[in-house]
């Protein structure tokens, strides 16, 4: 899982990598020092919460990705589990490679997460 994580966040652009779980326990994570770790998993659990009880309350599907757009970075929540990935990256990063590794990685966890069981 760490490794995962590791070549994740080796992306340049990439600030920083969590696994958080619902209730916002930070499972793994590669942070920059600045950032309080239990401050991002409590407010990451939060902001995706609601963005899974709003797509339930418009009938809109579940949720693939949640992407916070600021101007200057992308912050970005992706299901896995009992938890979520959660990604923020610079703008200057083109955001559908983004997609395309957080897809590939949220498969090879998941996978861990079998082969642990």
């Amino acid at each position: 899982m760490e490794e995962i994580l590791r070549d994740l966040n080796k992306i340049e652009g990439i600030k920083g990598v969590a696994i958080v779980s619902n209730d916002g326990l930070i499972v793994n994570s590669f942070l920059p020092p600045s950032i309080d770790p239990d401050a991002v998993g409590g407010m990451c659990a939060s902001s995706f919460r609601n963005s899974v009880t709003t797509a339930k309350v418009l009938e809109a599907g579940k949720i693939k990705n949640m992407i916070i757009e600021t101007d200057a970075n992308f912050i970005i929540f992706t299901p896995i589990g009992n938890g979520f990935l959660a990604i923020v990256s610079d703008k200057s990063l083109n955001l559908g490679y983004l997609r395309i590794r957080i897809d590939k990685a949220v498969k090879q966890l998941f996978d861990k997460m079998i082969e642990e069981e």
